[in-house]
């Protein structure tokens, strides 16, 4: 170890095997509730032509992976976008700016809006007089998640890999074995990957994909917690394989499946029931399976909370311990092996976000603005990180034309679709104020970067280079 490391803090090593690092993705995405209430989106969108927007949904966040993927064999780190941007780029601006930027993936898109407000949200869809006679359960549900997540992530990272591989390999299971009963059932057809649903509009397909693509949101996720994987460099690699290739099988396979037995030709239908894919299971599924349904997008909600939140809080962790913005006692670990201090400042954080911002706009038109905020700044990590890889490839005279250049641009182009079109036109109120909130936070961030050089210089120049 060189002496740049010496003397730092340090999470406990070796801890995370391939699956249980993979289970923080698998965590992240939660697939189950992804096809419980995203297909709903999907569907307003381009009908029975759902699932050939999601198998190219698929394609393209393939070339996300694919960067990331590239970026795991040379970079693990705790704060993984932050280093992946400054070696790319060799810019602390740009590491500081966009790559703390994806935080609000982690915490306030992640932990706040999608998981720990899904869970409150979710349980008022499913039965809205919920909502009139107990008004206050939303805020509850927040309290207590916030918590057991919270005291979770305190005991180690190995507790809550655990538990997220348990609860997702069981959805996972559950979304195929389930849809190979609905489509062995149906009469099956080839349409629904095709753009005859929607009357040959490929425009309206491809534009659909830039809501698509979110899909499969978290799957790189794990980066978070490559310090603590058993040989990083080569465990996160394939543990992002792995993650990718189960999530695909069960939401392709789902997605078909829930279109076909519904009807191609009634999804837009689909698309103005509160819970469709409830109403589809109720429909062919015994009460049992569809108690086990509600139970497992409400268990995968909360683990999606859990790997969100840890790898927010290994980011705080980074950047405390290169002593940038968060005090040096934030890069504190506790006898677990993971960063208290971090974690609680996680916990408070997450915890108020979710009950200010549920109380100001109920806890799912919350949900929907804090995810608004956070895709903003994951949009801006994925782009920077495939613009890095190009340069640092060429740079060092190892490019691969497909996977360093041609893949790459191809990601840097989406996501340059995603900002362009999430910002203009902008959405409705109040989702519209998330997005210019985005913007100037971008520039809040800026404005901090030069205050934190013209005081700490050699701090900042070092900012984003520890790697294992």
């Amino acid at each position: 170890m060189n002496e740049e490391k010496k003397n730092v803090s340090e999470l406990r090593k070796g801890v995370l095997g391939t699956w249980l690092v993979a289970s923080y993705g698998i965590a992240a995405n939660a697939p189950i509730a992804v096809a419980t209430l995203y297909f709903v989106g999907l569907a307003g969108l381009v009908g029975g032509a759902m699932p050939l927007t999601v198998i190219l949904s698929y394609l393209i966040y393939a070339t996300t992976l694919i960067v990331i993927y590239e970026w795991s064999k040379e970079i693990a780190a705790s704060y993984g976008y932050v280093a992946m941007i400054k070696k790319g780029l060799g810019s602390s601006l740009a590491s500081f700016t966009v790559g703390y930027g994806y935080i609000y993936q982690y915490l306030v898109a992640g932990t706040a809006g999608f998981g720990i407000l899904g869970i409150a949200s979710f349980i008022y869809l499913i039965s809205p007089s919920i909502a009139s006679s107990m008004p206050w359960l939303w805020a509850a549900i927040v309290i207590i998640v916030t918590i057991e997540i919270t005291t979770i992530m305190w005991l180690g990272v190995k507790p809550g890999g655990l538990l997220n591989l348990i609860i997702g390999l069981i959805s996972i299971g559950f979304l195929i074995v389930t849809s190979i009963v609905l489509i062995v059932g149906a009469k099956n057809s080839i349409l629904p990957f095709t753009v005859i649903p929607v009357n040959n509009n490929w425009a309206l397909v491809l534009t659909a994909m830039i809501f698509g693509v979110t899909t499969f949101g978290g799957a790189t996720t794990p980066i978070g917690v490559a310090e603590e994987a058993k040989v990083p460099k080569s465990t996160l690699p394939k543990a992002l394989l792995l993650t990718f290739g189960l999530l695909g099988v069960g939401l392709i396979l789902n997605s078909y499946a829930q279109t076909i037995v519904y009807g191609i030709n009634n999804m837009f239908n689909y698309a103005n029931l509160p819970d469709p894919m409830i109403v589809i299971y109720s429909k062919y599924f015994n009460p049992a399976i569809v108690y086990l349904l509600i139970i497992l997008v409400a268990f995968m909600f909360n683990s999606s909370a859990l790997a969100f939140a840890t790898s927010g809080s290994r980011m705080i962790f980074g950047m405390a311990r290169d002593g940038v913005l968060y005090p040096k006692g934030f890069s504190k670990v506790n006898k677990y092996g993971v960063p208290g201090n971090a974690i609680i400042l996680t916990g408070i954080v997450t915890g108020a976000l979710s009950l200010i911002s549920g109380y100001i706009l109920g806890p799912l038109e919350a949900s929907i603005f804090l995810i608004t905020f956070g895709s903003f700044y994951v949009a801006l990590g994925h782009l920077f990180a495939a613009l890095g890889l190009i340069v640092r490839k060429v740079k060092v005279g190892k490019a691969n034309i497909v996977k360093h250049v041609v893949i790459p641009i191809i990601s840097i182009i989406l996501y340059i679709a995603v900002i362009y079109f999430g910002t203009y036109p902008a959405p409705a109120f109040p989702l519209n104020i998330a997005v210019y909130a985005a913007w100037a936070i971008l520039l809040i961030h800026i404005i901090t970067y030069y205050v934190i050089k013209s005081r700490f210089p050699d701090r900042i120049k070092k900012f984003g280079d520890y790697s294992l």
